[in-house]
This record gives structure tokens, C-alpha cells and sequence, in this order.
């Protein structure tokens, strides 16, 4: 049974970082963030391409200095507003914030340019300095940028464009759906509920409280898709104008450059993965079987087995997850367990809080907060489990790289986070001895399996055809609902009753609004970490080590170089079909479990 009122769960406390939206110390941090930026700009701007290897190492420092004054009070606000969307003076606080910082951005927005504007040579006799080494991939990163940067005056309008521009609308779209609520019953119990808890009961175990929760929300995205589909045109419009004068040859290439990544490497898991598609089908045909149903409906994706109506409270999700990250490292469990002790966790759902789950990471040393809406399910414990992994990555990366090599690229982003759900799902299949809890157990890791590759494949297709779709004009909500339909029926195929009034989801996924073409990179991190944890299976002691220096690593390298380092080659073409073997190889588990 669906625990939807879980009191225990727990709110963050952002103290750490400043005392109250209102304090001084959060207003000198602006007025310091000026001064650096003017100071820097003073002192470097024009002289990139002359500087020793000593300058260059000093203007480094400095530019570090810069941007971790702006990051941390942009991660403030924004860690704030996702918990109240509703209320005005934190909105009108993050407005100031994001201000101030594109300002201070703006007048250093030289410095990135004039590195990626230095001669070849120059470049080579940096890349021979051994105290610049710590940037080294951070310095090649500039030189293969800057075909596709702009003039600096050209740079600041845009990025000055996107406080009311793109940033703007992705914004409306959080502010607008934390408004929602839905009058709800349960088994007698009627309460206005937000999205995050209406999207919980898809879970609930009565199959007429699933219907109507789904009813509910599609419901809710028909009445408003007019503004969903402005939202979306105007933001792939927007897209598109920067494409052209960047020059990029499409949609996902942006995105493909910063995460290092070749359109040849997208291609080919998209690919494996659609090829895949059959096993997936076969998966819903048991799981109808195991339920009792001649067919499922979207209803039922996510629907738990009769026999699994246990609550999980939050204590319970605390020590379940910290328990499976012993298993893989005490180090791990110790970094994960500081979370709960710092009160770096917002669990709870409630009014004004944002759907979802994150991790926020803000600047080496400033340790990382988790975001995410706890409604007592599995699915959240692994979500928990997932979240605690970005921390963990965060975390570790933290304490071994400079801020410029902080953030790993996208496609190892989701690794730690998947990974940890692995072995949370290991852990507790290890120690449960019912028979049917085992078989909801494995259909939970087969059904994460599913939502995070075929699923995710599925979006990022629908993305690329709306995009194509863009580029001939204005979308109405029709168009957006047949490109949904089309790729959900070649998931799904006969597998899964698909009816017109579920072609109203496509607003639902808020990735596809803040984000351009990042789902595929869930895919990616599943299948990256299936290969991982084959190598933890048969040597955990030796593969530990080279892991945690994995996560250390940040973004110092590029992904196929840092992966190399633990046997892994992401450019062998049958990388991807062997992950999905794993898949395979669960959903025959599962049959051998179905009566």
C-alpha cells in the first residue's frame, strides 16, 4: 500500500550555506561577486594568449575564484525554489540572484574565449607545463569549442537573452505544475494532492485508484496542453536560432559536444536499444499474466504484484540503502550517511515543492544536497539510493578535483546514481527469503531497467523528431501527440493497450522542458553500469579501487578515456548489445517465477 503522508521524512537544512533568504551575508556575496568579476576582467582581459604557464595558472585560480563566488548562491536559490515554487520573495531572490551572476559572467566571458582563440602552439607549449596538468582536458576542451563559439558581445546577449528567455519558460513550467493540486480519494480518505504524490499512486495496488490517478493527470495535461505546447515551440525555436548561428549541425549536437560524445555513438545505442523492444513487450505480456489481465494498460507499468502492500517508511529506506552501500565500500556508506546526519536530504512532499528527484552539486568543498519526494513505495527507496549515488560521485570528485574538472560529463553522470540502485537491488534480493517478494523485487530492477534505457530511448526519439518536426514550423498539440503516440506504439506495439487519451502524457516529462536531449544519457549510464557491475561480480576487491577513482576523477578526462582505465570501450560496437543481455537475461528469470 502507497504510504502518501510520510511526516517522518525529513526537510533540508540550507543554513550551512546561508543563514536565511534575507541575510547580509548572502547580499555581500553579490556585491563581492561584482568586484571579483571587474577585478578579473581588469587583469586579464587581452592578455590570455601571452601568458606563461605561471600566468595562465594564476588566471586559472582566479577565474575558479569567480565562478565559485556565483555557483554557490545560484545553488542556494535554486535549491530553495524547488522546495516553495509558491512563494514570491524566494522567486524575486532567485531572479536577483541569476542576475547578478550572468552580469559577473558576462565580464568574464572573455576568458573562456580568448583561451579557445590561443594559436596551436601555444596550446602545445601549456600542454607540456606539468603544474598546468590538473587542466589539461579542461584546456583541450576549449581548443575542440571553439568552432562553434561567438563573438564576446555576441556571447553576453545571449546569455543575458535566457534570463527571460529560455531559463524564463523553464521556470514558468516548474511554478506552473507546483501549483497544480488534485482532490483524491483513497480507500475512503479524500486530500488535495500535488503531482509527485498523484504520480505515486500509479503504484497503489488497487487498480482502480491507478486508473483514476492516471485519468487524473492526463486529464490535467489535456486542459493545459495549449501552454505546453507554446512552451515547447518556443523552446525548440529558440534552439533552433542558436544552432544557426553557432553552426551546429543538429539539434542534439550541442549537447553531444559537451558531453564528448560522437552522433555515431547516440546513433548506435539507439539502435541496440529499439532493437530491443521485443524483450520489453515480452516483460508487460508476463507481468499481465502474473497480474491476472489479459493485457495491461499504461495504468499498469508500474503497478505492484497482489501480494506486495508493504509500507516503507523512511527509517526503513535510510538503513535499507545504507546497509547495500556497506556491501560495496564502508568509505561509500560513510559518505552517504553524512546526507542524513547533516540534514543535506528534502524528502517530504508537500505544497509548493517541485516534482521530482535531484542532487544538487555546488562547488568542491560545499558538500552536496538530495532532492527528491518520498511517498514510502520501492521505487523510491531506490530512488533514494539513486540520489545518494550522485552524492556519493559528487562527493568524492570533490575531494580530488579543481572546479573546472568538478562536474563529470552526462554520460558519466548517471553511473554512480544507477549503480547504487543496482546494488541496492542486489543487496535486497540477497536477504529476502519470500518467494513472491523476491519476484516483485526482480521485476522492480527489470522495470527500472526498462524505464531507464527503453524508456528513455523512446523520449530522446520523440525529441529528435520534434525537433525535426520544429524546423517546418510551429507545432500544434496534435502534432505533439501523434509523435508521442508513434514512438510509444513501437515500445509498446501489442504488449500494452495505448488509447488516444494517453497521448496527453507528453507534457509530463519535465526533462524534455529543462533539458535538451539528456534522457539519453540514463540509457547510457544503465548500460554502463551493467558492464561495471558484471566486473564487480568477478573480482569485487580488484574493481572497488579502480571505481571509487572512477567517480574521484570528475571531468578531468574525456568518458571513453576515464572508462578505458576500468576495462571498459565504449566504442566497441557490441558494448551496448552486451548490456542488454543483462536485460534479456532478467526477463527470463522472471518467466521462470510467473506461473
Amino acid at each position: 500500500m502507497v504510504t502518501l503522508n510520510t511526516p517522518a521524512s525529513p526537510r533540508w537544512d540550507l543554513t550551512p550555506l546561508y543563514p536565511s533568504p534575507r541575510s547580509e551575508a548572502l547580499s555581500a556575496d553579490l556585491d563581492a561577486l561584482d568586484a571579483l568579476a571587474e577585478a578579473f576582467r581588469d587583469r586579464w582581459q587581452g592578455k590570455v594568449a601571452g601568458l606563461d604557464p605561471a600566468g595562465l595558472l594564476a588566471a586559472l585560480g582566479d577565474y575558479e575564484a569567480l565562478l565559485r563566488a556565483a555557483y554557490l548562491p545560484q545553488g542556494y536559490t535554486g535549491l530553495l525554489v524547488s522546495t516553495d515554487n509558491l512563494d514570491d520573495t524566494v522567486k524575486a531572490l532567485q531572479a536577483r540572484v541569476g542576475e547578478r551572476a550572468t552580469e559577473a559572467f558576462n565580464k568574464a566571458r572573455f576568458f573562456d574565449l580568448e583561451l579557445s582563440r590561443c594559436p596551436a602552439e601555444t596550446h602545445a607549449r601549456w600542454a607540456l607545463e606539468p603544474s598546468l596538468g590538473v587542466y589539461r582536458h579542461y584546456l583541450q576542451r576549449a581548443q575542440e569549442v571553439a568552432p562553434f563559439q561567438l563573438p564576446q558581445e555576441v556571447e553576453n546577449v545571449l546569455a543575458t537573452k535566457n534570463l527571460t528567455g529560455r531559463r524564463a519558460w523553464t521556470q514558468f513550467y516548474d511554478e506552473h505544475t507546483a501549483r497544480w493540486t488534485f482532490p483524491f480519494t483513497v480507500r475512503g480518505e479524500t486530500r488535495d494532492r500535488n503531482l509527485a504524490e498523484l504520480r505515486a499512486l500509479r503504484t497503489d495496488p488497487d487498480r482502480d485508484v491507478r486508473k483514476r490517478a492516471v485519468e487524473a493527470m492526463l486529464t490535467r495535461f489535456e486542459a493545459e496542453a495549449p501552454i505546453f505546447a507554446f512552451i515547447a515551440n518556443t523552446l525548440y525555436q529558440d534552439h533552433r536560432s542558436e544552432l544557426a548561428l553557432r553552426g551546429h549541425r543538429s539539434p542534439e549536437a550541442p549537447t553531444l559536444l559537451d558531453d564528448e560524445l560522437t552522433e555515431g555513438a547516440l546513433d548506435g545505442l539507439m539502435t541496440a536499444v529499439e532493437a530491443h523492444y521485443p524483450v520489453a513487450q515480452e516483460y508487460y505480456r508476463l507481468k499481465a499474466r502474473a497480474l491476472g489481465l489479459d493485457k495491461l494498460e499504461t495504468c499498469d507499468l508500474l503497478a505492484p504484484y497482489p501480494q506486495d502492500e508493504r509500507e516503507l517508511p523512511w527509517e526503513s529506506a535510510r538503513d535499507q540503502v545504507l546497509d547495500a552501500f556497506s556491501a560495496l565500500d564502508p568509505g561509500v556508506r560513510s559518505l552517504a550517511e553524512a546526507f542524513f546526519r547533516e540534514q543535506r536530504i528534502d524528502a517530504e512532499p508537500r505544497a509548493g515543492k517541485r516534482d521530482g528527484a535531484f542532487c544538487a552539486s555546488l562547488v568542491p568543498g560545499r558538500a552536496p544536497y538530495v532532492f527528491m519526494n518520498y511517498t514510502g513505495r520501492l521505487h523510491d527507496v531506490l530512488t533514494l539510493a539513486h540520489e545518494l549515488g550522485h552524492g556519493v560521485h559528487f562527493a568524492l570528485a570533490g575531494d580530488r578535483q579543481a572546479l573546472l574538472n568538478y562536474w563529470p560529463t552526462t554520460p558519466l553522470a548517471e553511473t554512480a546514481s544507477v549503480f547504487a540502485e543496482m546494488v541496492l537491488s542486489r543487496d535486497l534480493l540477497s536477504r529476502e527469503r519470500d518467494p513472491l517478494a523476491r519476484r516483485q523485487l526482480l521485476a522492480t530492477r527489470i522495470e527500472e531497467a526498462l524505464g531507464t534505457i527503453h524508456r528513455q530511448v523512446c523520449f530522446v526519439r520523440y525529441e529528435r523528431n520534434a525537433h525535426a518536426r520544429r524546423a517546418e514550423g510551429v507545432l500544434s498539440t496534435g502534432d505533439f501527440r501523434a509523435l508521442w503516440e508513434r514512438e510509444h506504439r513501437r515500445l509498446y506495439a501489442d504488449a500494452v493497450t495505448y488509447t488516444e487519451r494517453d497521448t496527453w502524457a507528453w507534457p509530463g516529462i519535465s526533462h524534455l522542458f529543462h533539458y535538451r536531449f539528456y534522457c539519453y544519457s540514463y540509457a547510457f549510464g544503465q548500460l554502463l553500469v551493467f558492464a561495471l557491475y558484471r566486473l564487480w561480480e568477478d573480482d569485487p576487491k580488484g574493481f572497488v579501487p579502480k571505481y571509487l577513482e572512477l567517480l574521484s576523477s570528475g571531468g578531468r578526462d574525456s568518458p571513453p578515456a576515464l572508462l578505458a582505465r576500468v576495462g571498459i570501450d565504449v566504442s566497441d560496437p557490441g558494448f551496448w548489445s552486451r548490456g542488454l543481455e543483462v536485460v534479456t537475461r532478467m526477463v527470463e528469470e522472471f518467466r521462470a517465477e510467473v506461473p
